[in-house]
């Protein structure tokens, strides 16, 4: 291109630009791993719990009443 035909750009339009391109930039958001983290490590510790309070827990006896027995046979 000739020098002739070259047009300097305003400085102004340069800046216009450069901020045109800042704003429609995408954002990157970092996403944090903690809470994820957190929840898993809390619900491990209560499945530990259910499963020994589940082991440790005496067994359930039933009992039938006398007379609920008395009419199931």
């Amino acid at each position: 291109m000739p020098a002739s035909e070259s047009v300097d750009l305003d400085k102004s339009f340069t800046e216009t630009i450069a901020y045109a391109r800042r704003v429609l930039e995408p954002r990157v958001v970092h996403e944090s791993a903690w809470p994820p983290l957190a929840a898993a490590a809390f619900f491990a510790v209560c499945a530990i719990g259910f499963a020994t309070a589940a082991i440790l827990a005496p067994p359930i006896k039933l009992t039938i009443p006398v007379a609920a027995q008395a009419q199931v046979n």
